[in-house]
């Protein structure tokens, strides 16, 4: 039986101007071994990067806003586990760029190999609009979402909105189900 985790009980305080990076982030590895859900209660959260793991479902309630750094340097790049097949995006952008643009994947939510991952609710995730003057044609900074080599992905309800790159970037997966997403800028 994989556990329900409220981040609000581990930790993580609401409406806190803190980025909370660390402790959300340990939230979603109480799922690293078998799963869970991970539930964003209603008030607003800061934060850079977070990775989800294989049978983890992300419940963003009514009023949660999960708000994204504007600091491109608060995006990790996580390492790429070896059952993670990567398009090879990296060519066309060294080709095109001259240099390889290693922060390419930065992300609020990154997954990287797995399954059954699921993203839902009625809450907000904000990408603040952050921008890397570094990034793709001089401003694109990290993504909303990044998910790869993921079998079985559902993404439903919530919204998402001002991301410096796209809002979803998802590659080499299946079994994919998209339903009811808003996507807004600003």
């Amino acid at each position: 039986m994989t556990g329900i985790y409220k981040i609000t009980d581990y930790g993580v305080k609401k409406d806190c101007k803190d980025l909370q990076t660390r402790e959300i982030q340990s939230v979603f590895d109480l799922c690293k071994k078998s799963g869970g859900t991970v539930i964003i209660p209603c008030g607003t959260y800061y934060t850079g990067a977070l990775r989800m793991w294989s049978d983890t479902t992300l419940i963003l309630e009514n009023g949660s806003e999960l708000i994204g750094s504007d600091i491109c340097e608060d995006y990790e790049v996580f390492p790429i586990p070896p059952e993670a097949q990567m398009r090879s995006d990296m060519e066309m952008i060294t080709s095109y760029y001259g240099k390889p643009w290693d922060t390419y994947r930065r992300a609020i939510i990154s997954v990287y190999g797995g399954k059954n991952i699921k993203i839902t609710g009625q809450g907000v995730i904000d990408g603040n609009d952050c921008a890397d003057p570094e990034g793709e044609e001089g401003y694109r900074g990290p993504h909303g979402i990044f998910i790869t080599s993921v079998d079985g992905v559902e993404l439903s309800d919530y919204t998402i909105r001002s991301c410096g790159n796209f809002m979803h970037e998802i590659n080499n997966s299946k079994n994919i189900h998209i339903n009811k997403i808003s996507l807004k800028k600003g």
